[in-house]
């Protein structure tokens, strides 16, 4: 008996460029996901890259030599807590509003002021939001919510009209650019600025590049807030220190600042970097301070 069976064809192959187009599509999908990681990871992670919060251990005060009040006060980014040095006198000539770097806290600044000459002085030591004992999550708008709610109510705990206290700020690194940025928007008699920036987007163009400075959300611009504040109150007093050794932002960005608003006092430090020129020009940043008083 002869038997039939069906015979077919063998499917035909895939063709080769197909296969090689293929091949190279999925190599470029990897390779896009691969390079957009970085970008991705910059953007979100970004914050913790500026900001560097941390809490205050049970005996920080004491061991800071802080001797003066806390103030309590509430933001939209929760319960708030500065720190008043008051002056000695009965009642303060001017009020020192002081903003730390991104990695201090406020109550750093109590070293520099122990020995402050003046006794006719106070100082107002502001934490951003989420440092210290302050709730919350540090961004400029918080930052500068908060300087103006820890000074409300002081102004409040003092019996002392707003508009009757006498103002200036110091400030170290960001606190350069927080102290600056309130400065925009107050009138203040003396600005003192510690190793400043010139733009938060050009500090991160350096460290990661100026493509990718790009992502930064919020840029902190020193050049724009010196022009409006030399513009709105040309008699107010700025100081610039920056030490020649700063290795996290350059001393260059100072002098920049200085060459662009040539009525700024600036002072390179020889043999300083960006934390040791808080000790070494201790004695030039109280002397700009108290200066022609």
């Amino acid at each position: 008996m002869i038997h039939s069976r069906k015979v077919t064809l063998p499917e035909r192959g895939t063709p080769i460029w197909k296969r090689i187009f293929e091949g190279v599509l999925r190599a470029l999908v990897v390779a896009v996901i691969l390079a957009a990681l970085p970008v991705i990871y910059l953007y979100f992670a970004q914050h913790s890259m500026i900001y560097h919060p941390r809490p205050y251990s049970p005996n920080y005060a004491r061991l800071a030599g802080f001797d003066g009040l806390e103030i309590s006060y509430r933001i939209s980014a929760g319960e708030e807590t500065a720190f008043y040095i008051p002056a000695r006198s009965s009642s303060p000539q001017r009020v020192w509003l002081a903003f730390c770097g991104n990695g201090s806290l406020a109550l750093d600044w109590t070293n520099l002021f122990q020995h402050y000459p003046r006794d006719d002085e106070a100082f107002l030591l502001v934490d951003y939001p989420g440092y210290g004992k302050s709730a919350g999550y540090a961004t400029i708008g918080n930052t500068r919510e908060s300087a103006e709610a820890a000074l409300e109510k002081l102004s409040s705990q003092l019996g002392i009209e707003r508009s009757h206290l006498r103002l200036a700020v110091i400030g170290h690194s960001l606190g350069a650019a927080a102290a600056l940025d309130f400065a925009e928007h107050h009138p203040v008699e003396r600005i003192v600025v510690i190793a400043p920036f010139t733009t938060l987007r050009e500090e991160a163009a350096r460290v990661v590049g100026g493509l990718l400075s790009h992502l930064l959300v919020e840029n902190y611009d020193n050049r724009s807030a010196l022009k409006k504040i030399l513009a709105n109150e040309p008699g107010t007093r700025v100081t610039v220190f920056h030490g020649y050794d700063d290795e996290v932002i350059p001393e260059h960005m100072s002098e920049e600042l200085w060459r662009e608003f040539p009525a700024i006092k600036f002072f390179p430090v020889a043999g300083a970097d960006h934390v040791s020129i808080l000790e070494i020009s201790r004695d030039l940043i109280i002397a700009s301070m108290t200066a022609g008083l």
